[in-house]
């Protein structure tokens, strides 16, 4: 892992996120970029002459927040972390989009919650948002998360729909990276069927040679049986592999991994 990218908004939880993020990039020996996206509005859209000049402000006092930030990182893991501020003017989704892919970014790091986290957890925030717009995987870390290693990992898997080899082969390399230990649950609603265990067989295939165990376990409700396996297992992370949804699912309705992202207590990674 090379590039790990950590969106803020300097809020109480984003800070603690931040420490996750900085002590796994020195786990990982990786770049970490430090991103702040903002976006100002005239107070009279008639009167634009001094637009640019809140623009420019806006991003300088964005930038010394950046670098204050940075400054605080380095005395928690030290100057050998390379870490890099942005301060991106745009909407918060498209402006991260934007610097995860100019940065060529292995990995986007948020917080689940900005300064209200019960709202949040009723209705999702910005970081559950982004599980459907993201093109890089995305780490996920609820309030009062600390960083221990990531050496005890859950991939939750919905047998009704396998998951996307190339997806799937992503969650391996980064289990690999972490150096864990990879439980993969495979949820379905007909536990006893031979398709399905045919098709758990067929996973197990793929999993090797990484260390890992695979259990089958009937479930309507894959968030309730997910965070209950990942809590009996004493899971570091859990990993989803989120399906392709057009625009109109996703207008009507939340997917596996965001209504898990909006609920967890426990760190999720969105591998897309």
């Amino acid at each position: 892992m090379k590039t790990i990218v950590l969106a803020t908004d300097f809020t109480h939880n984003a800070n603690r996120v931040a420490r996750f993020a900085a002590q796994l990039a020195f786990d990982q020996k990786a770049t970490l970029i430090l991103v702040h996206a903002f976006h100002v509005w005239p107070d009279n859209p008639a009167k634009t002459g001094d637009f640019p000049l809140s623009v420019e402000a806006t991003r300088e006092s964005s930038e010394k927040s950046l670098h204050r930030l940075a400054a605080d990182l380095h005395d928690l893991v030290g100057i050998e972390v390379p870490i890099r501020c942005i301060a991106q003017e745009g909407h918060t989704m498209e402006a991260i989009r934007h610097v995860t892919k100019a940065e060529n970014a292995d990995l986007l790091v948020m917080s689940t919650v900005g300064t209200a986290p019960q709202s949040a957890q009723l209705m999702g925030s910005i970081a559950t948002g982004m599980v459907a717009e993201t093109e890089v995987p995305l780490l996920l870390i609820p309030p009062h998360s600390t960083y221990a290693g990531l050496k005890n990992v859950v991939l939750g898997i919905d047998l009704a729909a396998p998951p996307n080899a190339v997806s799937l082969d992503k969650a391996l390399h980064f289990a690999r990276l972490f150096g864990s230990i990879l439980n993969v649950l495979c949820i379905t609603d007909k536990p006893d069927d031979a398709e399905m265990h045919h098709q758990g067989e067929h996973i197990r295939r793929l999993l090797n040679p990484q260390p890992h165990t695979l259990t089958i376990e009937s479930g309507e409700e894959i968030y309730d049986t997910l965070l209950e396996f990942a809590h009996t297992n004493k899971a570091d992370l859990i990993m989803m592999l989120p399906q392709m949804r057009n625009w109109f699912q996703k207008l009507f309705s939340e997917g596996e991994t965001q209504r898990l992202a909006r609920l967890t207590d426990i760190p999720l990674l969105a591998v897309v």
